[in-house]
């Protein structure tokens, strides 16, 4: 159970930053100004550079995207009540100053942030966290979990071209195109299940079965076969193949990250991959999300 949330709706409150003034994305973009060095008999004057801006860290995209998310939520339903016969006035008015709110909220985080161009330098685990949040908002999206029998992982681990190139292969050969995920080694010295697995999110087609994937990725261990397969074991409640649906985004997208780091140390290789459309999902909502902050 995944208790961490980053997603908000438009009724949850964070924490306010307090500022001396009102914040502004573009302000840490002005010129340097000059100032005046009173050390010595000679005064000198110097530029002051600008205090460099931070990245924007994957937990931090997924409050950014979230008030944004519920922005969006209820500028749909303004549209609705906008139109309708019997104006209820007080909603309305509800929503805007809440959609005020939620703004406000998001530049003061958002202040003295680096969101560069996309393309050529956001941060890759910021493009995986935005990828992540961006294609959870498609219709008929998905979290999943795939763990992989002893022969899918040993394959896929000695892959020519690594084990997320042969892992997507594999989903494309069961039909599903639409997809981004993380490979993660589990910190377990058990070695009954093989530790490599896939967290993701994806559009499975309605056609694909959970014991479709089963069979491909995590078939059931028969060790008492002419040629055994050690394969996938269940124990209590640890499933080959967890398909359920994306509640919270935010918190699928922290979840996901939590060993990053490891396992792309064990890989030596990127964990992540992303197919183009979830790319370009995730490409859209920041980019949208960068206008509506400077906006």
């Amino acid at each position: 159970m995944i208790n961490e949330q980053c997603l908000v709706g438009s009724e949850a409150i964070f924490p306010t930053v307090h500022r001396n003034s009102e914040s502004d994305l573009s302000r840490n973009d002005s010129p340097a100004e000059k100032i005046t060095k009173v050390s010595g008999p000679f005064p000198k004057s110097t530029l002051a550079s600008a205090p460099e801006k931070k990245r924007c860290a994957p937990a931090i995209a997924c409050v950014l995207a979230g008030f944004y998310a519920s922005v969006e939520r209820n500028l749909a339903v303004l549209e609705i009540l906008e139109v309708e016969k019997v104006r209820d006035q007080t909603r309305i008015n509800t929503l805007k100053a809440n959609n005020a709110h939620l703004k406000k909220l998001a530049q003061e985080r958002a202040s003295g942030l680096s969101l560069p161009d996309w393309k050529r330098r956001l941060p890759a685990d910021t493009k995986r966290a935005f990828t992540f949040l961006g294609f959870a908002s498609t219709p008929d999206a998905k979290a999943f979990t795939f763990r992989l029998g002893h022969e899918t992982a040993d394959a896929a681990l000695s892959a020519a071209k690594g084990p997320t190139d042969y892992l997507s292969a594999l989903m494309r050969k069961l039909g599903i195109r639409d997809v981004a995920f993380v490979t993660e080694f589990t910190d377990s010295k058990s070695i009954e299940n093989h530790p490599l697995h896939v967290h993701g999110v994806a559009r499975i087609p309605e056609g694909v079965s959970i014991q479709s994937i089963e069979e491909l990725l995590a078939p059931k261990q028969r060790l008492k076969l002419a040629q055994p397969i050690k394969g996938f074991r269940k124990r209590g409640k640890n499933e080959a193949v967890s398909v359920t649906e994306l509640q919270t985004p935010g918190a699928w997208v922290t979840y996901t990250g939590k060993e990053i780091d490891f396992t792309a140390h064990r890989l030596q290789s990127g964990p992540d991959y992303a197919s183009r459309s979830a790319t370009l999902a995730g490409r859209e909502l920041y980019e949208a999300m960068r206008v509506w902050l400077r906006s």
